[in-house]
């Protein structure tokens, strides 16, 4: 069997760069196991347009929420489902300092900010005697839909095998590569917290960060908003569920989930959310971030055929499109790909 390009994970980055390859009329594979957990299949889907304590706009963040708007909407029509809807997100002020910041930092972001003149719908089901601020023109993005509706789109096309791929099946051959009889020209990797144990990527400063949630059933709580205060609630695509996380932790002995998280996370929202909930589901997942916060794109200088498209951290679902196009161009049409994310920035000593 001979292709193109072998992507290796059907994540967020390699459902996208796919997406791009498959636009550009390429021929291409996708090699994906199906049944281990991942950071896509499990994170809340939310493109919050600020970020941090100070509330400061999200890296690229001008260019970003236009291109994910236009593509999760063209990607949508063509599997026939909503990807993104418009979600403002309900920020509830934990201590007097962080509602004056707030205030302070809408003056200077008031596309993106504002203090409420009505109370939201679903606000009052939680305490909040400090108050609390409209973060608008965020997204939410349905991953379910999306990545298990590319994944029967690729195998309706005979591009999704579903396989995993290990280091030891590789071999260099006189014109490109092969993996376990599949030979081909490039080898992009897209398998999220993979690339981290992965030799040809050993030089890159990954810092994967555990994360977990909590599914929730909370009949009564209107899904209009997201709400986001000691915890963060983003509504689900079943009637009355919500996501509640998550964790972002540094140091930890297993990508499972557990007891604490759950504890703790279950008192929190008791504290905070005066409706009754019941847990239904409870994940965790490892992140695939970089210690500078920005992803790794392109291609090996040592390596010129193999490449990566990861390190996308919190922001994969605003950062992975438009840092796959980014990849697709440079391939095909030798484009730039922006300095901040380029492979190129980091030698091999």
């Amino acid at each position: 069997m001979k292709t193109e390009f072998l992507l290796v994970g059907q994540g967020l980055c390699g459902t996208w760069l796919s997406y791009f390859l498959e636009q550009e009329k390429r021929d291409f594979l996708v090699l994906d196991p199906g049944n281990l957990p991942s950071a896509s299949r499990q994170a809340g889907g939310l493109v919050n347009p600020v970020t941090g304590r100070r509330l400061v706009t999200t890296w690229l963040i001008e260019e970003l929420m236009p291109f994910a708007l236009a593509h999760y909407t063209q990607l949508g029509q063509q599997l026939h489902t909503e990807l993104i809807e418009e979600r403002s997100i309900v920020q509830f002020f934990l201590h007097p300092d962080t509602r004056s910041i707030f205030q302070e930092r809408a003056t200077q972001a008031e596309a993106y900010l504002q203090m409420p003149a009505d109370i939201p719908a679903g606000a009052d089901a939680f305490l909040a005697p400090e108050g609390y601020g409209i973060i608008k023109k965020s997204y939410q993005i349905r991953l379910k839909q999306l990545l298990s509706g590319y994944k029967n789109h690729l195998l309706q096309k005979g591009r999704l095998i579903e396989k995993k791929f290990t280091a030891n099946g590789l071999e260099q051959t006189l014109n490109g590569l092969r993996f376990e009889g599949i030979e081909c020209d490039h080898l992009l990797f897209c398998d999220g917290v993979g690339a981290h144990d992965n030799p040809f990527f050993d030089h890159l400063p990954f810092a994967p960060v555990k994360g977990e949630a909590l599914i929730v059933a909370i009949p009564g709580l209107p899904a209009s908003h997201v709400f986001k205060g000691p915890l963060t609630l983003v509504p689900l695509s079943t009637p009355g569920h919500w996501w509640v996380g998550s964790s972002y932790e540094w140091s930890f002995t297993d990508p499972h989930p557990s007891d604490n998280f759950r504890r703790a996370t279950s008192q929190t929202l008791r504290d905070w959310l005066q409706l009754p909930f019941t847990i239904v589901d409870h994940w965790a997942a490892i992140r695939p971030g970089s210690k500078e916060r920005r992803p790794f794109v392109g291609m090996l200088d040592a390596h010129p055929n193999i490449g990566l498209l990861g390190g996308m951290g919190t922001k994969g679902c605003s950062l992975a499109p438009y840092f796959a196009q980014q990849l697709v161009q440079h391939l095909l049409h030798q484009q730039p790909i922006h300095p901040e994310a380029s492979l190129s920035r980091f030698a091999r000593n």
